[in-house]
């Protein structure tokens, strides 16, 4: 009696433990993948080489695959600072960021994750994780002190 009082309990910390993980990583991965996009700027490709930098580089939880199988996505969006209305609107710049035509800020958000790995299994749905969305300065804005763009 007793241990079947004990494995649900053990079963659900399991759980508890996994969840906290996985939110846990999501929002460090966010952190640090805006400090990558504020390094490495490319605009043209809607920051294809942040998120590729991203799903290659996540910490390791236990549903990582969900990065890159569209199971969460994530975003990378490059702001203005607009002086007149002091308000940051979406980079319209140049095609790429050079030090001439940079933008201010960059945006790195992960959205539409489900925590589902042992849930499941208890008998309940995914869980869904809240939107991560981290967004700093930018920072060299990935350009080579002659102006030319680094390689990725």
């Amino acid at each position: 009696m007793l241990i079947a009082g004990l494995i649900p309990l053990s079963l659900g910390l399991i759980a508890f433990a996994e969840l906290a993980w996985t939110y846990h990583s999501l929002a460090t991965l966010t952190r640090q993948g805006a400090r990558y996009a504020a390094t490495h700027c490319w605009v043209d490709d809607a920051g294809s080489n942040v998120i590729t930098w991203m799903q290659n580089n996540a910490p390791p939880f236990i549903d990582r695959p969900r990065l890159s199988d569209g199971g969460a996505q994530i975003q990378v969006a490059y702001w203005s600072q607009d002086f007149e209305t002091q308000e940051s609107i979406q980079f319209s710049g140049s095609e790429s960021c050079s030090p001439g035509a940079a933008p201010d800020s960059v945006t790195v958000s992960i959205t539409g994750y489900q925590f589902g790995h042992i849930l499941p299994t208890l008998g309940f749905s995914p869980l869904s994780v809240p939107s991560f969305a981290t967004t700093v300065e930018m920072e060299s804005v990935g350009a080579n002190q002659d102006g030319g763009t680094p390689e990725p």
